[in-house]
């Protein structure tokens, strides 16, 4: 071959070289497309929709691969041992996000559990990647519902608890059976006294089977928190639908209606020996902290920054209290703005808060943190506990020194010259400083002379300014209760915007319930904002926003403010 290149003319040669670096190119290329898609290797996710379920519930199971797939489909060997697919369908979407475009497929799997308990989706393996496991529990039908399976139409209805706290949550799950194909199908709005209701999720549509009979079901599930104590009643629900006559095209059906029975819980007051401290009633509430530095790198001087996390479950994110900051002696905070958020799924309310300050040491040696703890009231054992953070013991080290004698000596002299000529100077211009001092004096005697003429008109205009303003804030308050009363909850959130800047100078609304102390307010504000998230979306359904829970909640938080300032006594005269 190498004689054949050495004879060959220097064209042929040229060619030569020229298909061997192709060949190099090509195989770089290659070499490259493998190392690419091995560190950029698509994921596979799972989710549901759904994780109470009921025996024989059908419920959706969401397989995504985050690339285009042509062929196969993910092994269900595993998922197949404890539930029964019952059907199974593919897409492939491309969608824009924020300018980049993201494709993926998707496979939607309707199931279908063998038995009942607690039962986990095992990872489901596809193109050499594994989605995370998924645990659900699977509950067995209540014997009201197979007592009433002849029916055309009926409820159950299912609370996590028949007694509970003010301010707890209570889970509330609502199943609508049906038999027969209807359409035109409303359900009532839930609305309860004295309780704020956040929907978790929208309406629920799927399928079941009882001895045999394939029923539908339409399902709905609410966190409910009651603000007083004593009974509260969970009025009776409302299903109407209109039956279609399937042998007659031109007939009208026939209207239908079915009502569910009232629920009454006992509400109880804050025990007796809870300390004074906020209410927290939760099932769990967990506390952690993280640090910039570890413990043994301190040093005087050097700021270290502690991120304090607290997570409740069934308590919104503005109930959770700031931890305080115990004194110690060497160390001095410097907190930062704490921040809070909610998580609404089928489980209830999730709030949580983070909490960041900075800490310097300003002396070295042996410091300890003492141990912080927050009590709440855990509603499974009816006991008070604390959520702790530690005692942590600090070792600190001196700062860092830095040796400037030698500079210092060096600049004397050059300070010491201009010292000197600064005074000399001063002196010399003594006397034009004396005629500027007289002519200001003599001009803020004529000033001061002005404003005292034109206090009285500045405090009139400035009485007629609070009086225009206290009318506007109660035009705005009264336009606030017609839009509460309507359930009109684009009006309600412009009304209650410009009430409070003009009552309060707050702009921001997610702000008002913190503002006032009043955790209902703030998720009613919440609520709020999601119904019209989800109306702009055009996915409100048959539900409207129940107004007179946002009204009742600020009147009571206006009410609780008002006493707070009633309670502030004067401090008497020293002397």
């Amino acid at each position: 071959m190498v004689n054949n290149f050495m004879t060959s003319t220097p064209a042929s040669r040229l060619r030569f070289l020229f298909s061997q670096l192709l060949k190099l190119r090509l195989i770089s290329l290659a070499l490259l497309l493998v190392l690419t898609n091995n560190a950029f290797a698509a994921t596979l996710t799972a989710t549901v929709d759904r994780k109470q379920i009921t025996e024989n519930d059908s419920f959706r199971l969401f397989l995504r691969f985050d690339e285009q797939v042509g062929f196969g489909q993910p092994d269900l060997t595993e998922l197949k041992k404890e539930f029964r697919v019952i059907n199974q369908q593919r897409s492939n979407q491309f969608r824009s996000m924020n300018g980049k475009t993201v494709s993926f497929t998707e496979w939607t799997l309707v199931l279908s559990p063998l038995r009942t308990g607690s039962i986990v989706i095992p990872a489901i393996e596809f193109n050499g990647q594994k989605s995370q496991p998924i645990q659900v529990s699977v509950s067995e039908l209540p014997q009201s519902v197979k007592e009433q399976i002849a029916k055309e139409f009926f409820f159950d209805i299912d609370i996590d608890s028949s007694t509970t706290y003010v301010q707890a949550q209570v889970l509330y799950t609502e199943k609508l059976y049906y038999s027969i194909n209807h359409e035109d199908a409303t359900l009532s709005e839930l609305k309860v006294t004295d309780a704020l209701v956040v929907p978790l999720g929208q309406v629920r549509q799927y399928t079941t089977s009882i001895n045999g009979q394939r029923m539908g079901v339409y399902e709905r599930r609410y966190a409910i928190f009651a603000e007083e104590s004593g009974e509260m009643v969970i009025p009776g629900q409302k299903f109407s639908a209109n039956v279609v006559n399937s042998y007659n095209r031109w007939s009208r059906g026939r209207p239908v209606s079915v009502m569910s029975e009232p629920i009454r819980i006992q509400v109880k007051a804050t025990p007796s020996n809870y300390p004074q401290s906020p209410w927290l009633p939760s099932p769990e509430i967990t506390v952690s902290d993280r640090w910039s530095k570890p413990f043994d790198q301190w040093q005087v001087g050097e700021p270290i920054t502690r991120n304090i996390s607290i997570t409740a479950q069934g308590l919104s994110g503005s109930q959770l209290p700031s931890i305080a900051l115990p004194v110690v002696e060497g160390i001095k905070y410097y907190p930062d703005q704490s921040e809070h958020q909610d998580q609404v799924d089928t489980l209830g309310v999730k709030g949580s808060l983070q909490q960041s300050l900075a800490i310097v040491p300003t002396q070295s040696g042996r410091i300890t943190l003492p141990e912080m703890r927050i009590p709440w009231w855990n509603v499974k054992t009816d006991s008070l506990e604390y959520a702790r953070l530690p005692a942590q013991t600090l070792y600190i080290k001196e700062a860092a020194q830095t040796t400037i004698k030698s500079s210092q000596q060096t600049e004397v002299a050059p300070v010491v010259t201009q010292v000197t000529q600064i005074t000399s100077d001063v002196e010399k211009n003594q006397g034009y400083w004396v005629l500027a001092t007289l002519i200001l004096l003599f001009t803020n005697v004529i000033t001061a002379f002005l404003l005292w003429k034109k206090t009285p008109r500045l405090a009139t205009d400035k009485q007629k300014a609070t009086q225009t303003s206290t009318v506007n804030s109660q035009k705005a308050f009264n336009a606030l209760k017609q839009a509460c009363q309507k359930n009109d909850a684009q009006a309600m959130r412009q009304h209650l915007k410009h009430w409070s800047n003009l009552k309060y100078g707050q702009i921001r609304l997610d702000e008002l319930g913190e503002y006032l102390k009043a955790p209902s307010l703030t998720l009613a504000i919440s609520e709020l904002d999601s119904y019209l998230y989800r109306a702009s979306a055009g996915s409100t359904g048959n539900s409207a926003f129940n107004g007179q829970i946002l009204w009742n909640s600020l009147k009571q938080a206006i009410k609780d403010q008002n006493k707070q300032v009633e309670n502030i006594q004067p401090l008497k005269p020293l002397y």
